[in-house]
């Protein structure tokens, strides 16, 4: 039988210790934000089961959704269970100018009769719409061709209030970390399902891309 030094009986102590302690940690909390409820890729030829076109002849080709040029009205797709709040929806938009001539383009919550927000290059905003009314805007700047990255959340707050926050950037960009657009309601939302819309007012289709929803905390 070996005899342990007190150097070797030390490092028995410290090893049990450590040992004890690691055992002890809990694992770290699953961050909800990082699993999507719904994420669409758009690798098959046609929309995803469930899916609804809400106008136009959508598409889906080369790995995205297709937006029709023509005609000139606001096409869209309703897509992911229908919830209430403290949700999250995302996309990666490309579309061109033609002159003076814009398309438009954005993300909803709450089905057809909830939020929208929209890029509106022609008048360089950021619009929120509330079953179509416009109730707030903020600045902004498209710069077509590029991706245009779109995040958009409503959450419900103390005080039976609810945040709706939104923030655009471009592939040239780092996603802002704060949001850029932010407004506040006190009735409580309707439950629906997500959107995505375009009105391609510049004659050219509008490709969508990474059609994500989650649940936030």
């Amino acid at each position: 039988m070996g005899v342990y030094t007190p150097a070797m009986t030390r490092w028995i102590f410290l090893f049990t210790i450590a040992a004890l302690l690691s055992a002890c940690v809990m694992p770290p909390r699953a961050d909800t934000n990082l699993t999507p409820l719904v994420q669409a890729n758009f690798q098959s030829t046609a929309l995803p089961e469930g899916w609804i076109v809400l106008n136009g002849e959508v598409a889906v080709a080369g790995g995205t959704l297709q937006l029709p040029g023509t005609p000139l009205e606001m096409h869209g797709v309703m897509f992911g269970p229908a919830l209430l709040e403290n949700l999250r929806v995302a996309a990666r938009f490309k579309c061109e100018a033609n002159g003076r001539q814009f398309p438009e383009f954005g993300l909803g919550l709450n089905g057809i009769s909830g939020f929208r927000v929209m890029v509106s290059p022609g008048q360089k905003k950021l619009k929120l719409f509330q079953n179509d009314v416009l109730v707030h805007e903020i600045d902004h700047t498209w710069v077509p061709g590029d991706w245009s990255h779109m995040t958009f959340q409503i959450q419900s707050l103390p005080g039976l209030k609810w945040r709706v926050m939104a923030k655009v950037w471009h592939s040239s960009e780092l996603e802002p970390k704060e949001w850029q657009l932010l407004w506040t309601k006190s009735v409580e939302p309707l439950t629906g399902r997500a959107t995505v819309w375009g009105q391609p007012f510049s004659g050219t289709p509008i490709t969508i891309d990474d059609l994500r929803v989650w649940r936030v905390d």
